[in-house]
């Protein structure tokens, strides 16, 4: 399943966007084998999605929307918030690109540079 958490569309209320309310479902005993994606990095709530992918093993956090729309400085906080808590391969990226061709070759290209100079950053630190 793939909940987009996080801001993105004006007509959102943004106070009830964290993805900490997702909670009950990760610990719904039905729900529990079900991958569950969380789009877009639940920004500004990267940490609070961060935290679910961490503890929850079924839970995953994309990247998308948070780096193509985000200043670069925004991006890298957004990238090194998930890199912090959450283990590398339940980290997962798309551009957040539709309709208009341009945002396919913009997501990608932030993508591109930003995740690359977070992990060397992750490398450097001795984190990975």
């Amino acid at each position: 399943m793939q909940f987009h958490t996080g801001f993105g569309d004006p007509n959102l209320d943004l106070r009830t966007a964290n993805s900490l309310h997702l909670r009950s479902i990760f610990e719904d005993a039905t729900l529990r084998r079900a991958p569950i994606v969380l789009l877009h990095a639940g920004y500004p709530f990267t940490r609070e999605g961060g935290y679910l992918a961490a503890v929850y093993p079924k839970a995953y956090l994309d990247l998308g929307l948070a780096l193509a729309y985000l200043s670069c400085a925004g991006m890298r906080f957004a990238a090194c918030s998930v890199g912090s808590l959450v283990p590398i391969s339940k980290i997962m990226f798309s551009t957040y690109a539709h309709l208009i061709p341009q945002t396919f070759y913009l997501g990608a290209r932030c993508g591109r540079e930003v995740i690359p100079e977070v992990l060397s950053g992750a490398v450097a630190d001795g984190d990975l």
